[in-house]
């Protein structure tokens, strides 16, 4: 019995070293001309590509990026250029944003051909207003004289109705800005919360895994930086759960988002998982607790299982409401 699972396995790995030999070594850069703009403003987005051999890379439609306050008006064509056996794929974007605050937008995909090969950095950049200024100075004219001197200038003939007409205008004007404030400002306010809270809920997973990443490749705990890192992995768990949930994790304590965990569609071995990462991490950020390697790495490869397992959940569930509604 051993020794046909034994070679089962030794045909499967000769089936596949082949394939995973063909995969492509690429690398994804991603970079914006600017990082603050102003409400409205545009800013460009470049991704590149860069692989060897005859691989056809190709990035994500911009249509599936998950954004957070921001959107993409244009998309240009991909160019391609091959030099001395590397191939490199660029596509230059126009991004705008009309919220202040902080933009983001989720890892982009690299493919080649059908096989999924890379993904980009999280990106973000900041949403900034421009204060009004006034120029006090311009109301100020030279004083001149009318032609030929003083001279007697005659009384202009009465334009009550053009005063009547201004009048007009102004109430006019002043009934449509106290409907708009009163009546369709908080209904578009409304909309607008609820666009973004379901953006939120979207990307929240992709955002979350992407900043895992960035923290593994930190290597903190490998540098004796074990506080820092538990104390990052903990801001990007319960980012995750206000995002995804609506739970204030950021100003609960263990016990409190435990309590809140047992009120929502995640299994008993989550919950588990979970409590066990949050009072580690208490343990390391207030008692000095310095847990082996084997642990840390334990830890943060849970919640990387969690995050992204719930993530799909949330996501399946909201495709069946979605279809129900219809």
């Amino acid at each position: 019995m051993l020794k046909c699972r034994s070679f089962l396995w030794m045909m499967l790995m000769l089936v596949a070293l082949p394939t995973m030999a063909q995969q492509p070594e690429v690398t994804v850069t991603a970079r914006f001309d600017t990082s603050h703009i102003l409400v409205g403003d545009h800013l460009h987005l470049q991704l590149t590509a860069r692989t060897t051999g005859n691989a056809s890379l190709s990035f994500q439609s911009k249509d599936d990026w998950k954004m957070m306050n921001c959107e993409v008006l244009e998309a240009a064509d991909a160019q391609h250029a091959e030099k001395d056996g590397q191939v490199r794929v660029w596509q230059d974007f126009v991004v705008t944003a009309f919220d202040t605050g902080r933009a983001v937008i989720a890892p982009i995909q690299v493919w080649a051909d059908t096989a999924l090969v890379a993904c980009s950095d999280t990106l973000f950049f900041y949403v900034d207003t421009l204060p009004v200024f006034v120029d006090t100075a311009s109301a100020f004219r030279d004083i001149k004289l009318p032609l030929g001197g003083l001279e007697r200038v005659e009384k202009a003939r009465s334009k009550i109705w053009l005063w009547l007409l201004l009048v007009g205008v102004i109430l006019a004007l002043v009934a449509f800005v106290v409907v708009f404030f009163k009546v369709w400002w908080p209904k578009l306010k409304k909309k607008r919360a609820i666009r973004q809270r379901e953006i939120r809920r979207q990307s929240s997973g992709a955002i979350a895994l992407g900043h895992i990443r960035e923290l593994k490749a930190k290597e903190l705990c490998q540098k004796g930086m074990t506080k820092e890192h538990y104390s990052e992995l903990s801001v990007i768990l319960r980012t995750y759960l206000d995002d995804q949930w609506d739970v204030n994790a950021m100003e609960m304590v263990t016990d409190e988002i435990m309590t809140a965990l047992a009120s929502l569609e995640v299994t008993e071995q989550q919950r588990l998982e979970i409590f066990s990462f949050l009072k580690i991490s208490d343990l390391v950020k207030y008692a000095r607790r310095q847990p082996p390697m084997e642990e840390n790495a334990l830890q943060i490869d849970n919640v990387t299982k969690f995050v992204r397992d719930t993530d799909q959940q949330e996501q399946q569930r909201r495709v069946q409401e979605a279809a129900q509604r219809k």
